[in-house]
């Protein structure tokens, strides 16, 4: 498949887990990317969740980590999914319940992050933007969400995938734990 047709979400879980700029880890994760010959994407909420910021403009200045992947450009903010298209508000909906469910948490404590992921998943199969996703997180609900509810809109189970972080790059296996393990 063409490198530009199969889109990387990260979740936060990932990026924490890969700690500093300057951890092996986060150079694995860098090396993953251009061995893949991928930009990875992370949403507007895992780059606040990751960083502390809600406004994606400022990170030009920041040394933290995600700011010099994105200067570096091996990793990029994706817009905030389309709410206004029915099927995607539905799929985060959804997904938001089966986390819930799965993680048995409160609906209204499952991170917004989680939903957005699968919410932008689903609109860039939709729209074409992308002819396969591969989520990378470590929250088992997530991954599990993912490849339970985007195939019910017409996709099929190949064309998404989730992996924890130690399947993404295999180096990285061993420093992968899920919060729910």
């Amino acid at each position: 498949m063409d490198a530009d047709r199969e889109l990387v979400f990260l979740d936060s879980s990932v990026l924490i887990s890969c700690g500093r700029r300057g951890s092996g880890r986060f150079q694995a994760l860098a090396r993953e990317a251009k061995q893949r010959d991928v930009v990875f994407r992370i949403s507007p909420q895992v780059y606040a969740e990751v960083s502390g910021e809600t406004a994606i403009d400022g990170y030009e200045s920041s040394d933290l980590a995600v700011d010099v992947a994105l200067r570096n450009g091996w990793m990029k903010v994706t817009e905030s999914p389309s709410y206004s298209t029915p099927e995607v508000s539905k799929v985060m909906d959804q997904s938001r319940r089966f986390i819930a469910t799965a993680s048995d948490r409160p609906e209204d404590i499952v991170e917004k992050a989680d939903t957005e992921i699968i919410g932008l998943a689903l609109q860039m199969l939709s729209d074409g933007t992308a002819d396969q996703v591969i989520i990378v997180t470590n929250d088992i609900p997530l991954g599990e969400a993912a490849e339970s509810l985007i195939p019910k809109y017409g996709f099929t189970a190949d064309q998404v995938t989730w992996l924890t972080g130690g399947e993404l790059a295999p180096e990285l296996k061993e420093d992968f734990v899920s919060e729910f393990d």
